[in-house]
Formats: C-alpha cells, structure tokens, sequence
C-alpha cells in the first residue's frame, strides 16, 4: 500500500467518511512536500487540523442560516407590530370621530334650543308690543 492511500484510510478512519477528491490531492501534496510516511506522528496534527479547518468552512454557511432566520424572526415581529398599531389607530380615529360627532350633534342641539329661546322671547316681545300699543291706542 502506498503512502498516499495508506494516508487516505487514515483519513477516513479518523473522519468516518471518505476523503474528497481535493482533500486527497492536499494530503499527497503535504505528504510530498514534507517527505512523511505512512507511520508519521505528523499525520495526526495534520488530520486534527484538516478537521478544524471542515468545520470553519461551515460557518459561513450556517451563521448565513441563522441570519436568515433572525431576520425572518426579525420581520414576523416587526409586521405583528404594525398591524397591532394599525389596528390600535383605526380604533383611536374612531373614537376621536365619535368624540367630534357628539360634540357637533350636543352643539347643534343647543344652537337649536337657543333659536327657539330667542324665537320664543321674540314672539313674547311681539306680543307684549302689539298689547301695549293696543292699550295706548285704546285708551286715547
């Protein structure tokens, strides 16, 4: 068995799965680059390291996850507050409204109570100066 494959099955006994085409490619580069064998205690830094830098590749990906489901989180939040703003000012216009429209029917039923006041004192002036003139006609 060679170096290179012999480095592979250590690979995949180490990780529980088969190297990838390019994780092999790395692990014969190293192997020619630094002169290792089979048997090298250096493999086992450099498949410690290879499984370091696996999961750092996977945290662009999931932090891109969870920033995705903040801001899905972020959005449903924000949407339940404005409708419940929405909703809380549809029902504070509608109270103002019949708030002015009481105010405008009270002052309109005083507006017309005073006319007939003021018709009535009229009436009763009119009255009271058709009387008196026909005394004063009356008596000369």
């Amino acid at each position: 068995m060679s170096d290179s494959a012999s480095a592979s099955s250590n690979f995949e006994r180490v990780f529980g799965r088969a190297a990838t085409a390019t994780e092999r490619e790395q692990l014969r580069h190293v192997q020619t680059a630094l002169g290792l064998r089979d048997n090298d205690a250096l493999w086992l830094v450099l498949f410690a390291l290879q499984y370091y830098e696996s999961l750092y590749r996977q945290f662009p990906k999931a932090i891109a996850g969870e920033a995705a489901r903040v801001l899905t989180e972020t959005r449903a939040a924000a949407d339940s507050v404005i409708r419940a703003s929405a909703e809380q000012a549809r029902a504070d216009l509608a109270k103002a409204v019949a708030s002015v429209a009481h105010e405008v029917a009270r002052d309109t039923a005083h507006r017309a109570a005073t006319q007939w006041v003021i018709a009535g004192m009229a009436v009763g002036v009119a009255i009271f100066a058709l009387g008196w003139c026909a005394g004063v006609w009356a008596s000369r």
